[in-house]
């Protein structure tokens, strides 16, 4: 049986791609995936993979809809299909050529909302220039960089990479959509927990530091590993 949708999250944004399945089952896919998931992609703008799906105008907004739900936006819809490239222009939304170019989206970033201060806007980062406290959750779709230490009780969230120019000791949580690939980064590494993509680490308490100066954390068949930050860097 087909899925009705799949969601994919890179470090440029969100792709919900459509099955064969009508749309009352997708919406009621992409609730259900949004309300189990939906913290994580609060803020992401989405490109709706249509293909050859024939979307109405009304089809379409219902999508956009449930997105706005959880603080998402309807981008870009990528499709061949005459019928949704007319629902998509009436709405304003950017129609991509399903066969063309891949769609860009431009990431949302977080605002003083979820990162209580010093982000920069309008890049496929964000940006936080102060000590990250307790109970405190910065929340991103692309990278995280921090310029200060990161508490315990804190939380780091990104789509793509962590950077913490200072101690981290909260949770954190990179390529929190399914990106393996991402690292985190620290100039001192210890955190509560850990977590690239679906794999998890947990330092165990009161281990002593192996490792002086900064380090690097990745998945290696499919396990989490640390390393100097100068080794990791040669294997770039």
């Amino acid at each position: 049986m087909d899925r009705t949708i799949q969601i994919k999250g890179t470090r440029e944004g969100l792709t919900i791609t459509l099955g064969s399945s009508d749309m009352t089952s997708v919406l009621r896919d992409l609730g259900r995936q949004l309300k189990s998931q939906g913290a994580f992609f609060r803020g992401g703008t989405v490109a709706l993979q249509a293909t050859t799906c024939a979307l109405t105008a009304d089809q379409i907004a219902a999508v956009r809809d449930l997105l706005a739900e959880y603080d998402m936006t309807l981008h870009t819809v990528v499709t061949s299909n005459d019928v949704t490239r007319q629902g998509a222009a009436r709405l304003g939304i950017k129609i991509s050529e399903a066969d063309g170019p891949r769609a860009t989206v431009q990431p949302a970033v977080v605002g003083e909302r979820e990162a209580h201060g010093g982000t920069s806007e309008g890049m496929r980062g964000v940006l936080v220039k102060h000590l990250v406290r307790s109970g405190q959750t910065v929340r991103h779709t692309g990278h995280v960089l921090v310029i200060g230490d990161v508490n315990v009780g804190a939380e780091l969230l990104a789509g793509g990479d962590i950077v913490v120019w200072g101690r981290l000791r909260g949770l954190a949580h990179a390529g929190c959509y399914g990106d393996a690939s991402a690292v985190v980064c620290a100039l001192e590494l210890a955190p509560q927990q850990l977590r690239i993509a679906q794999y998890v680490a947990r330092p165990a308490e009161n281990a002593p530091r192996l490792v002086s100066g900064p380090e690097v954390a990745r998945v290696a068949d499919e396990t989490i590993v640390l390393e100097p930050w100068d080794r990791a860097r040669r294997k770039v």
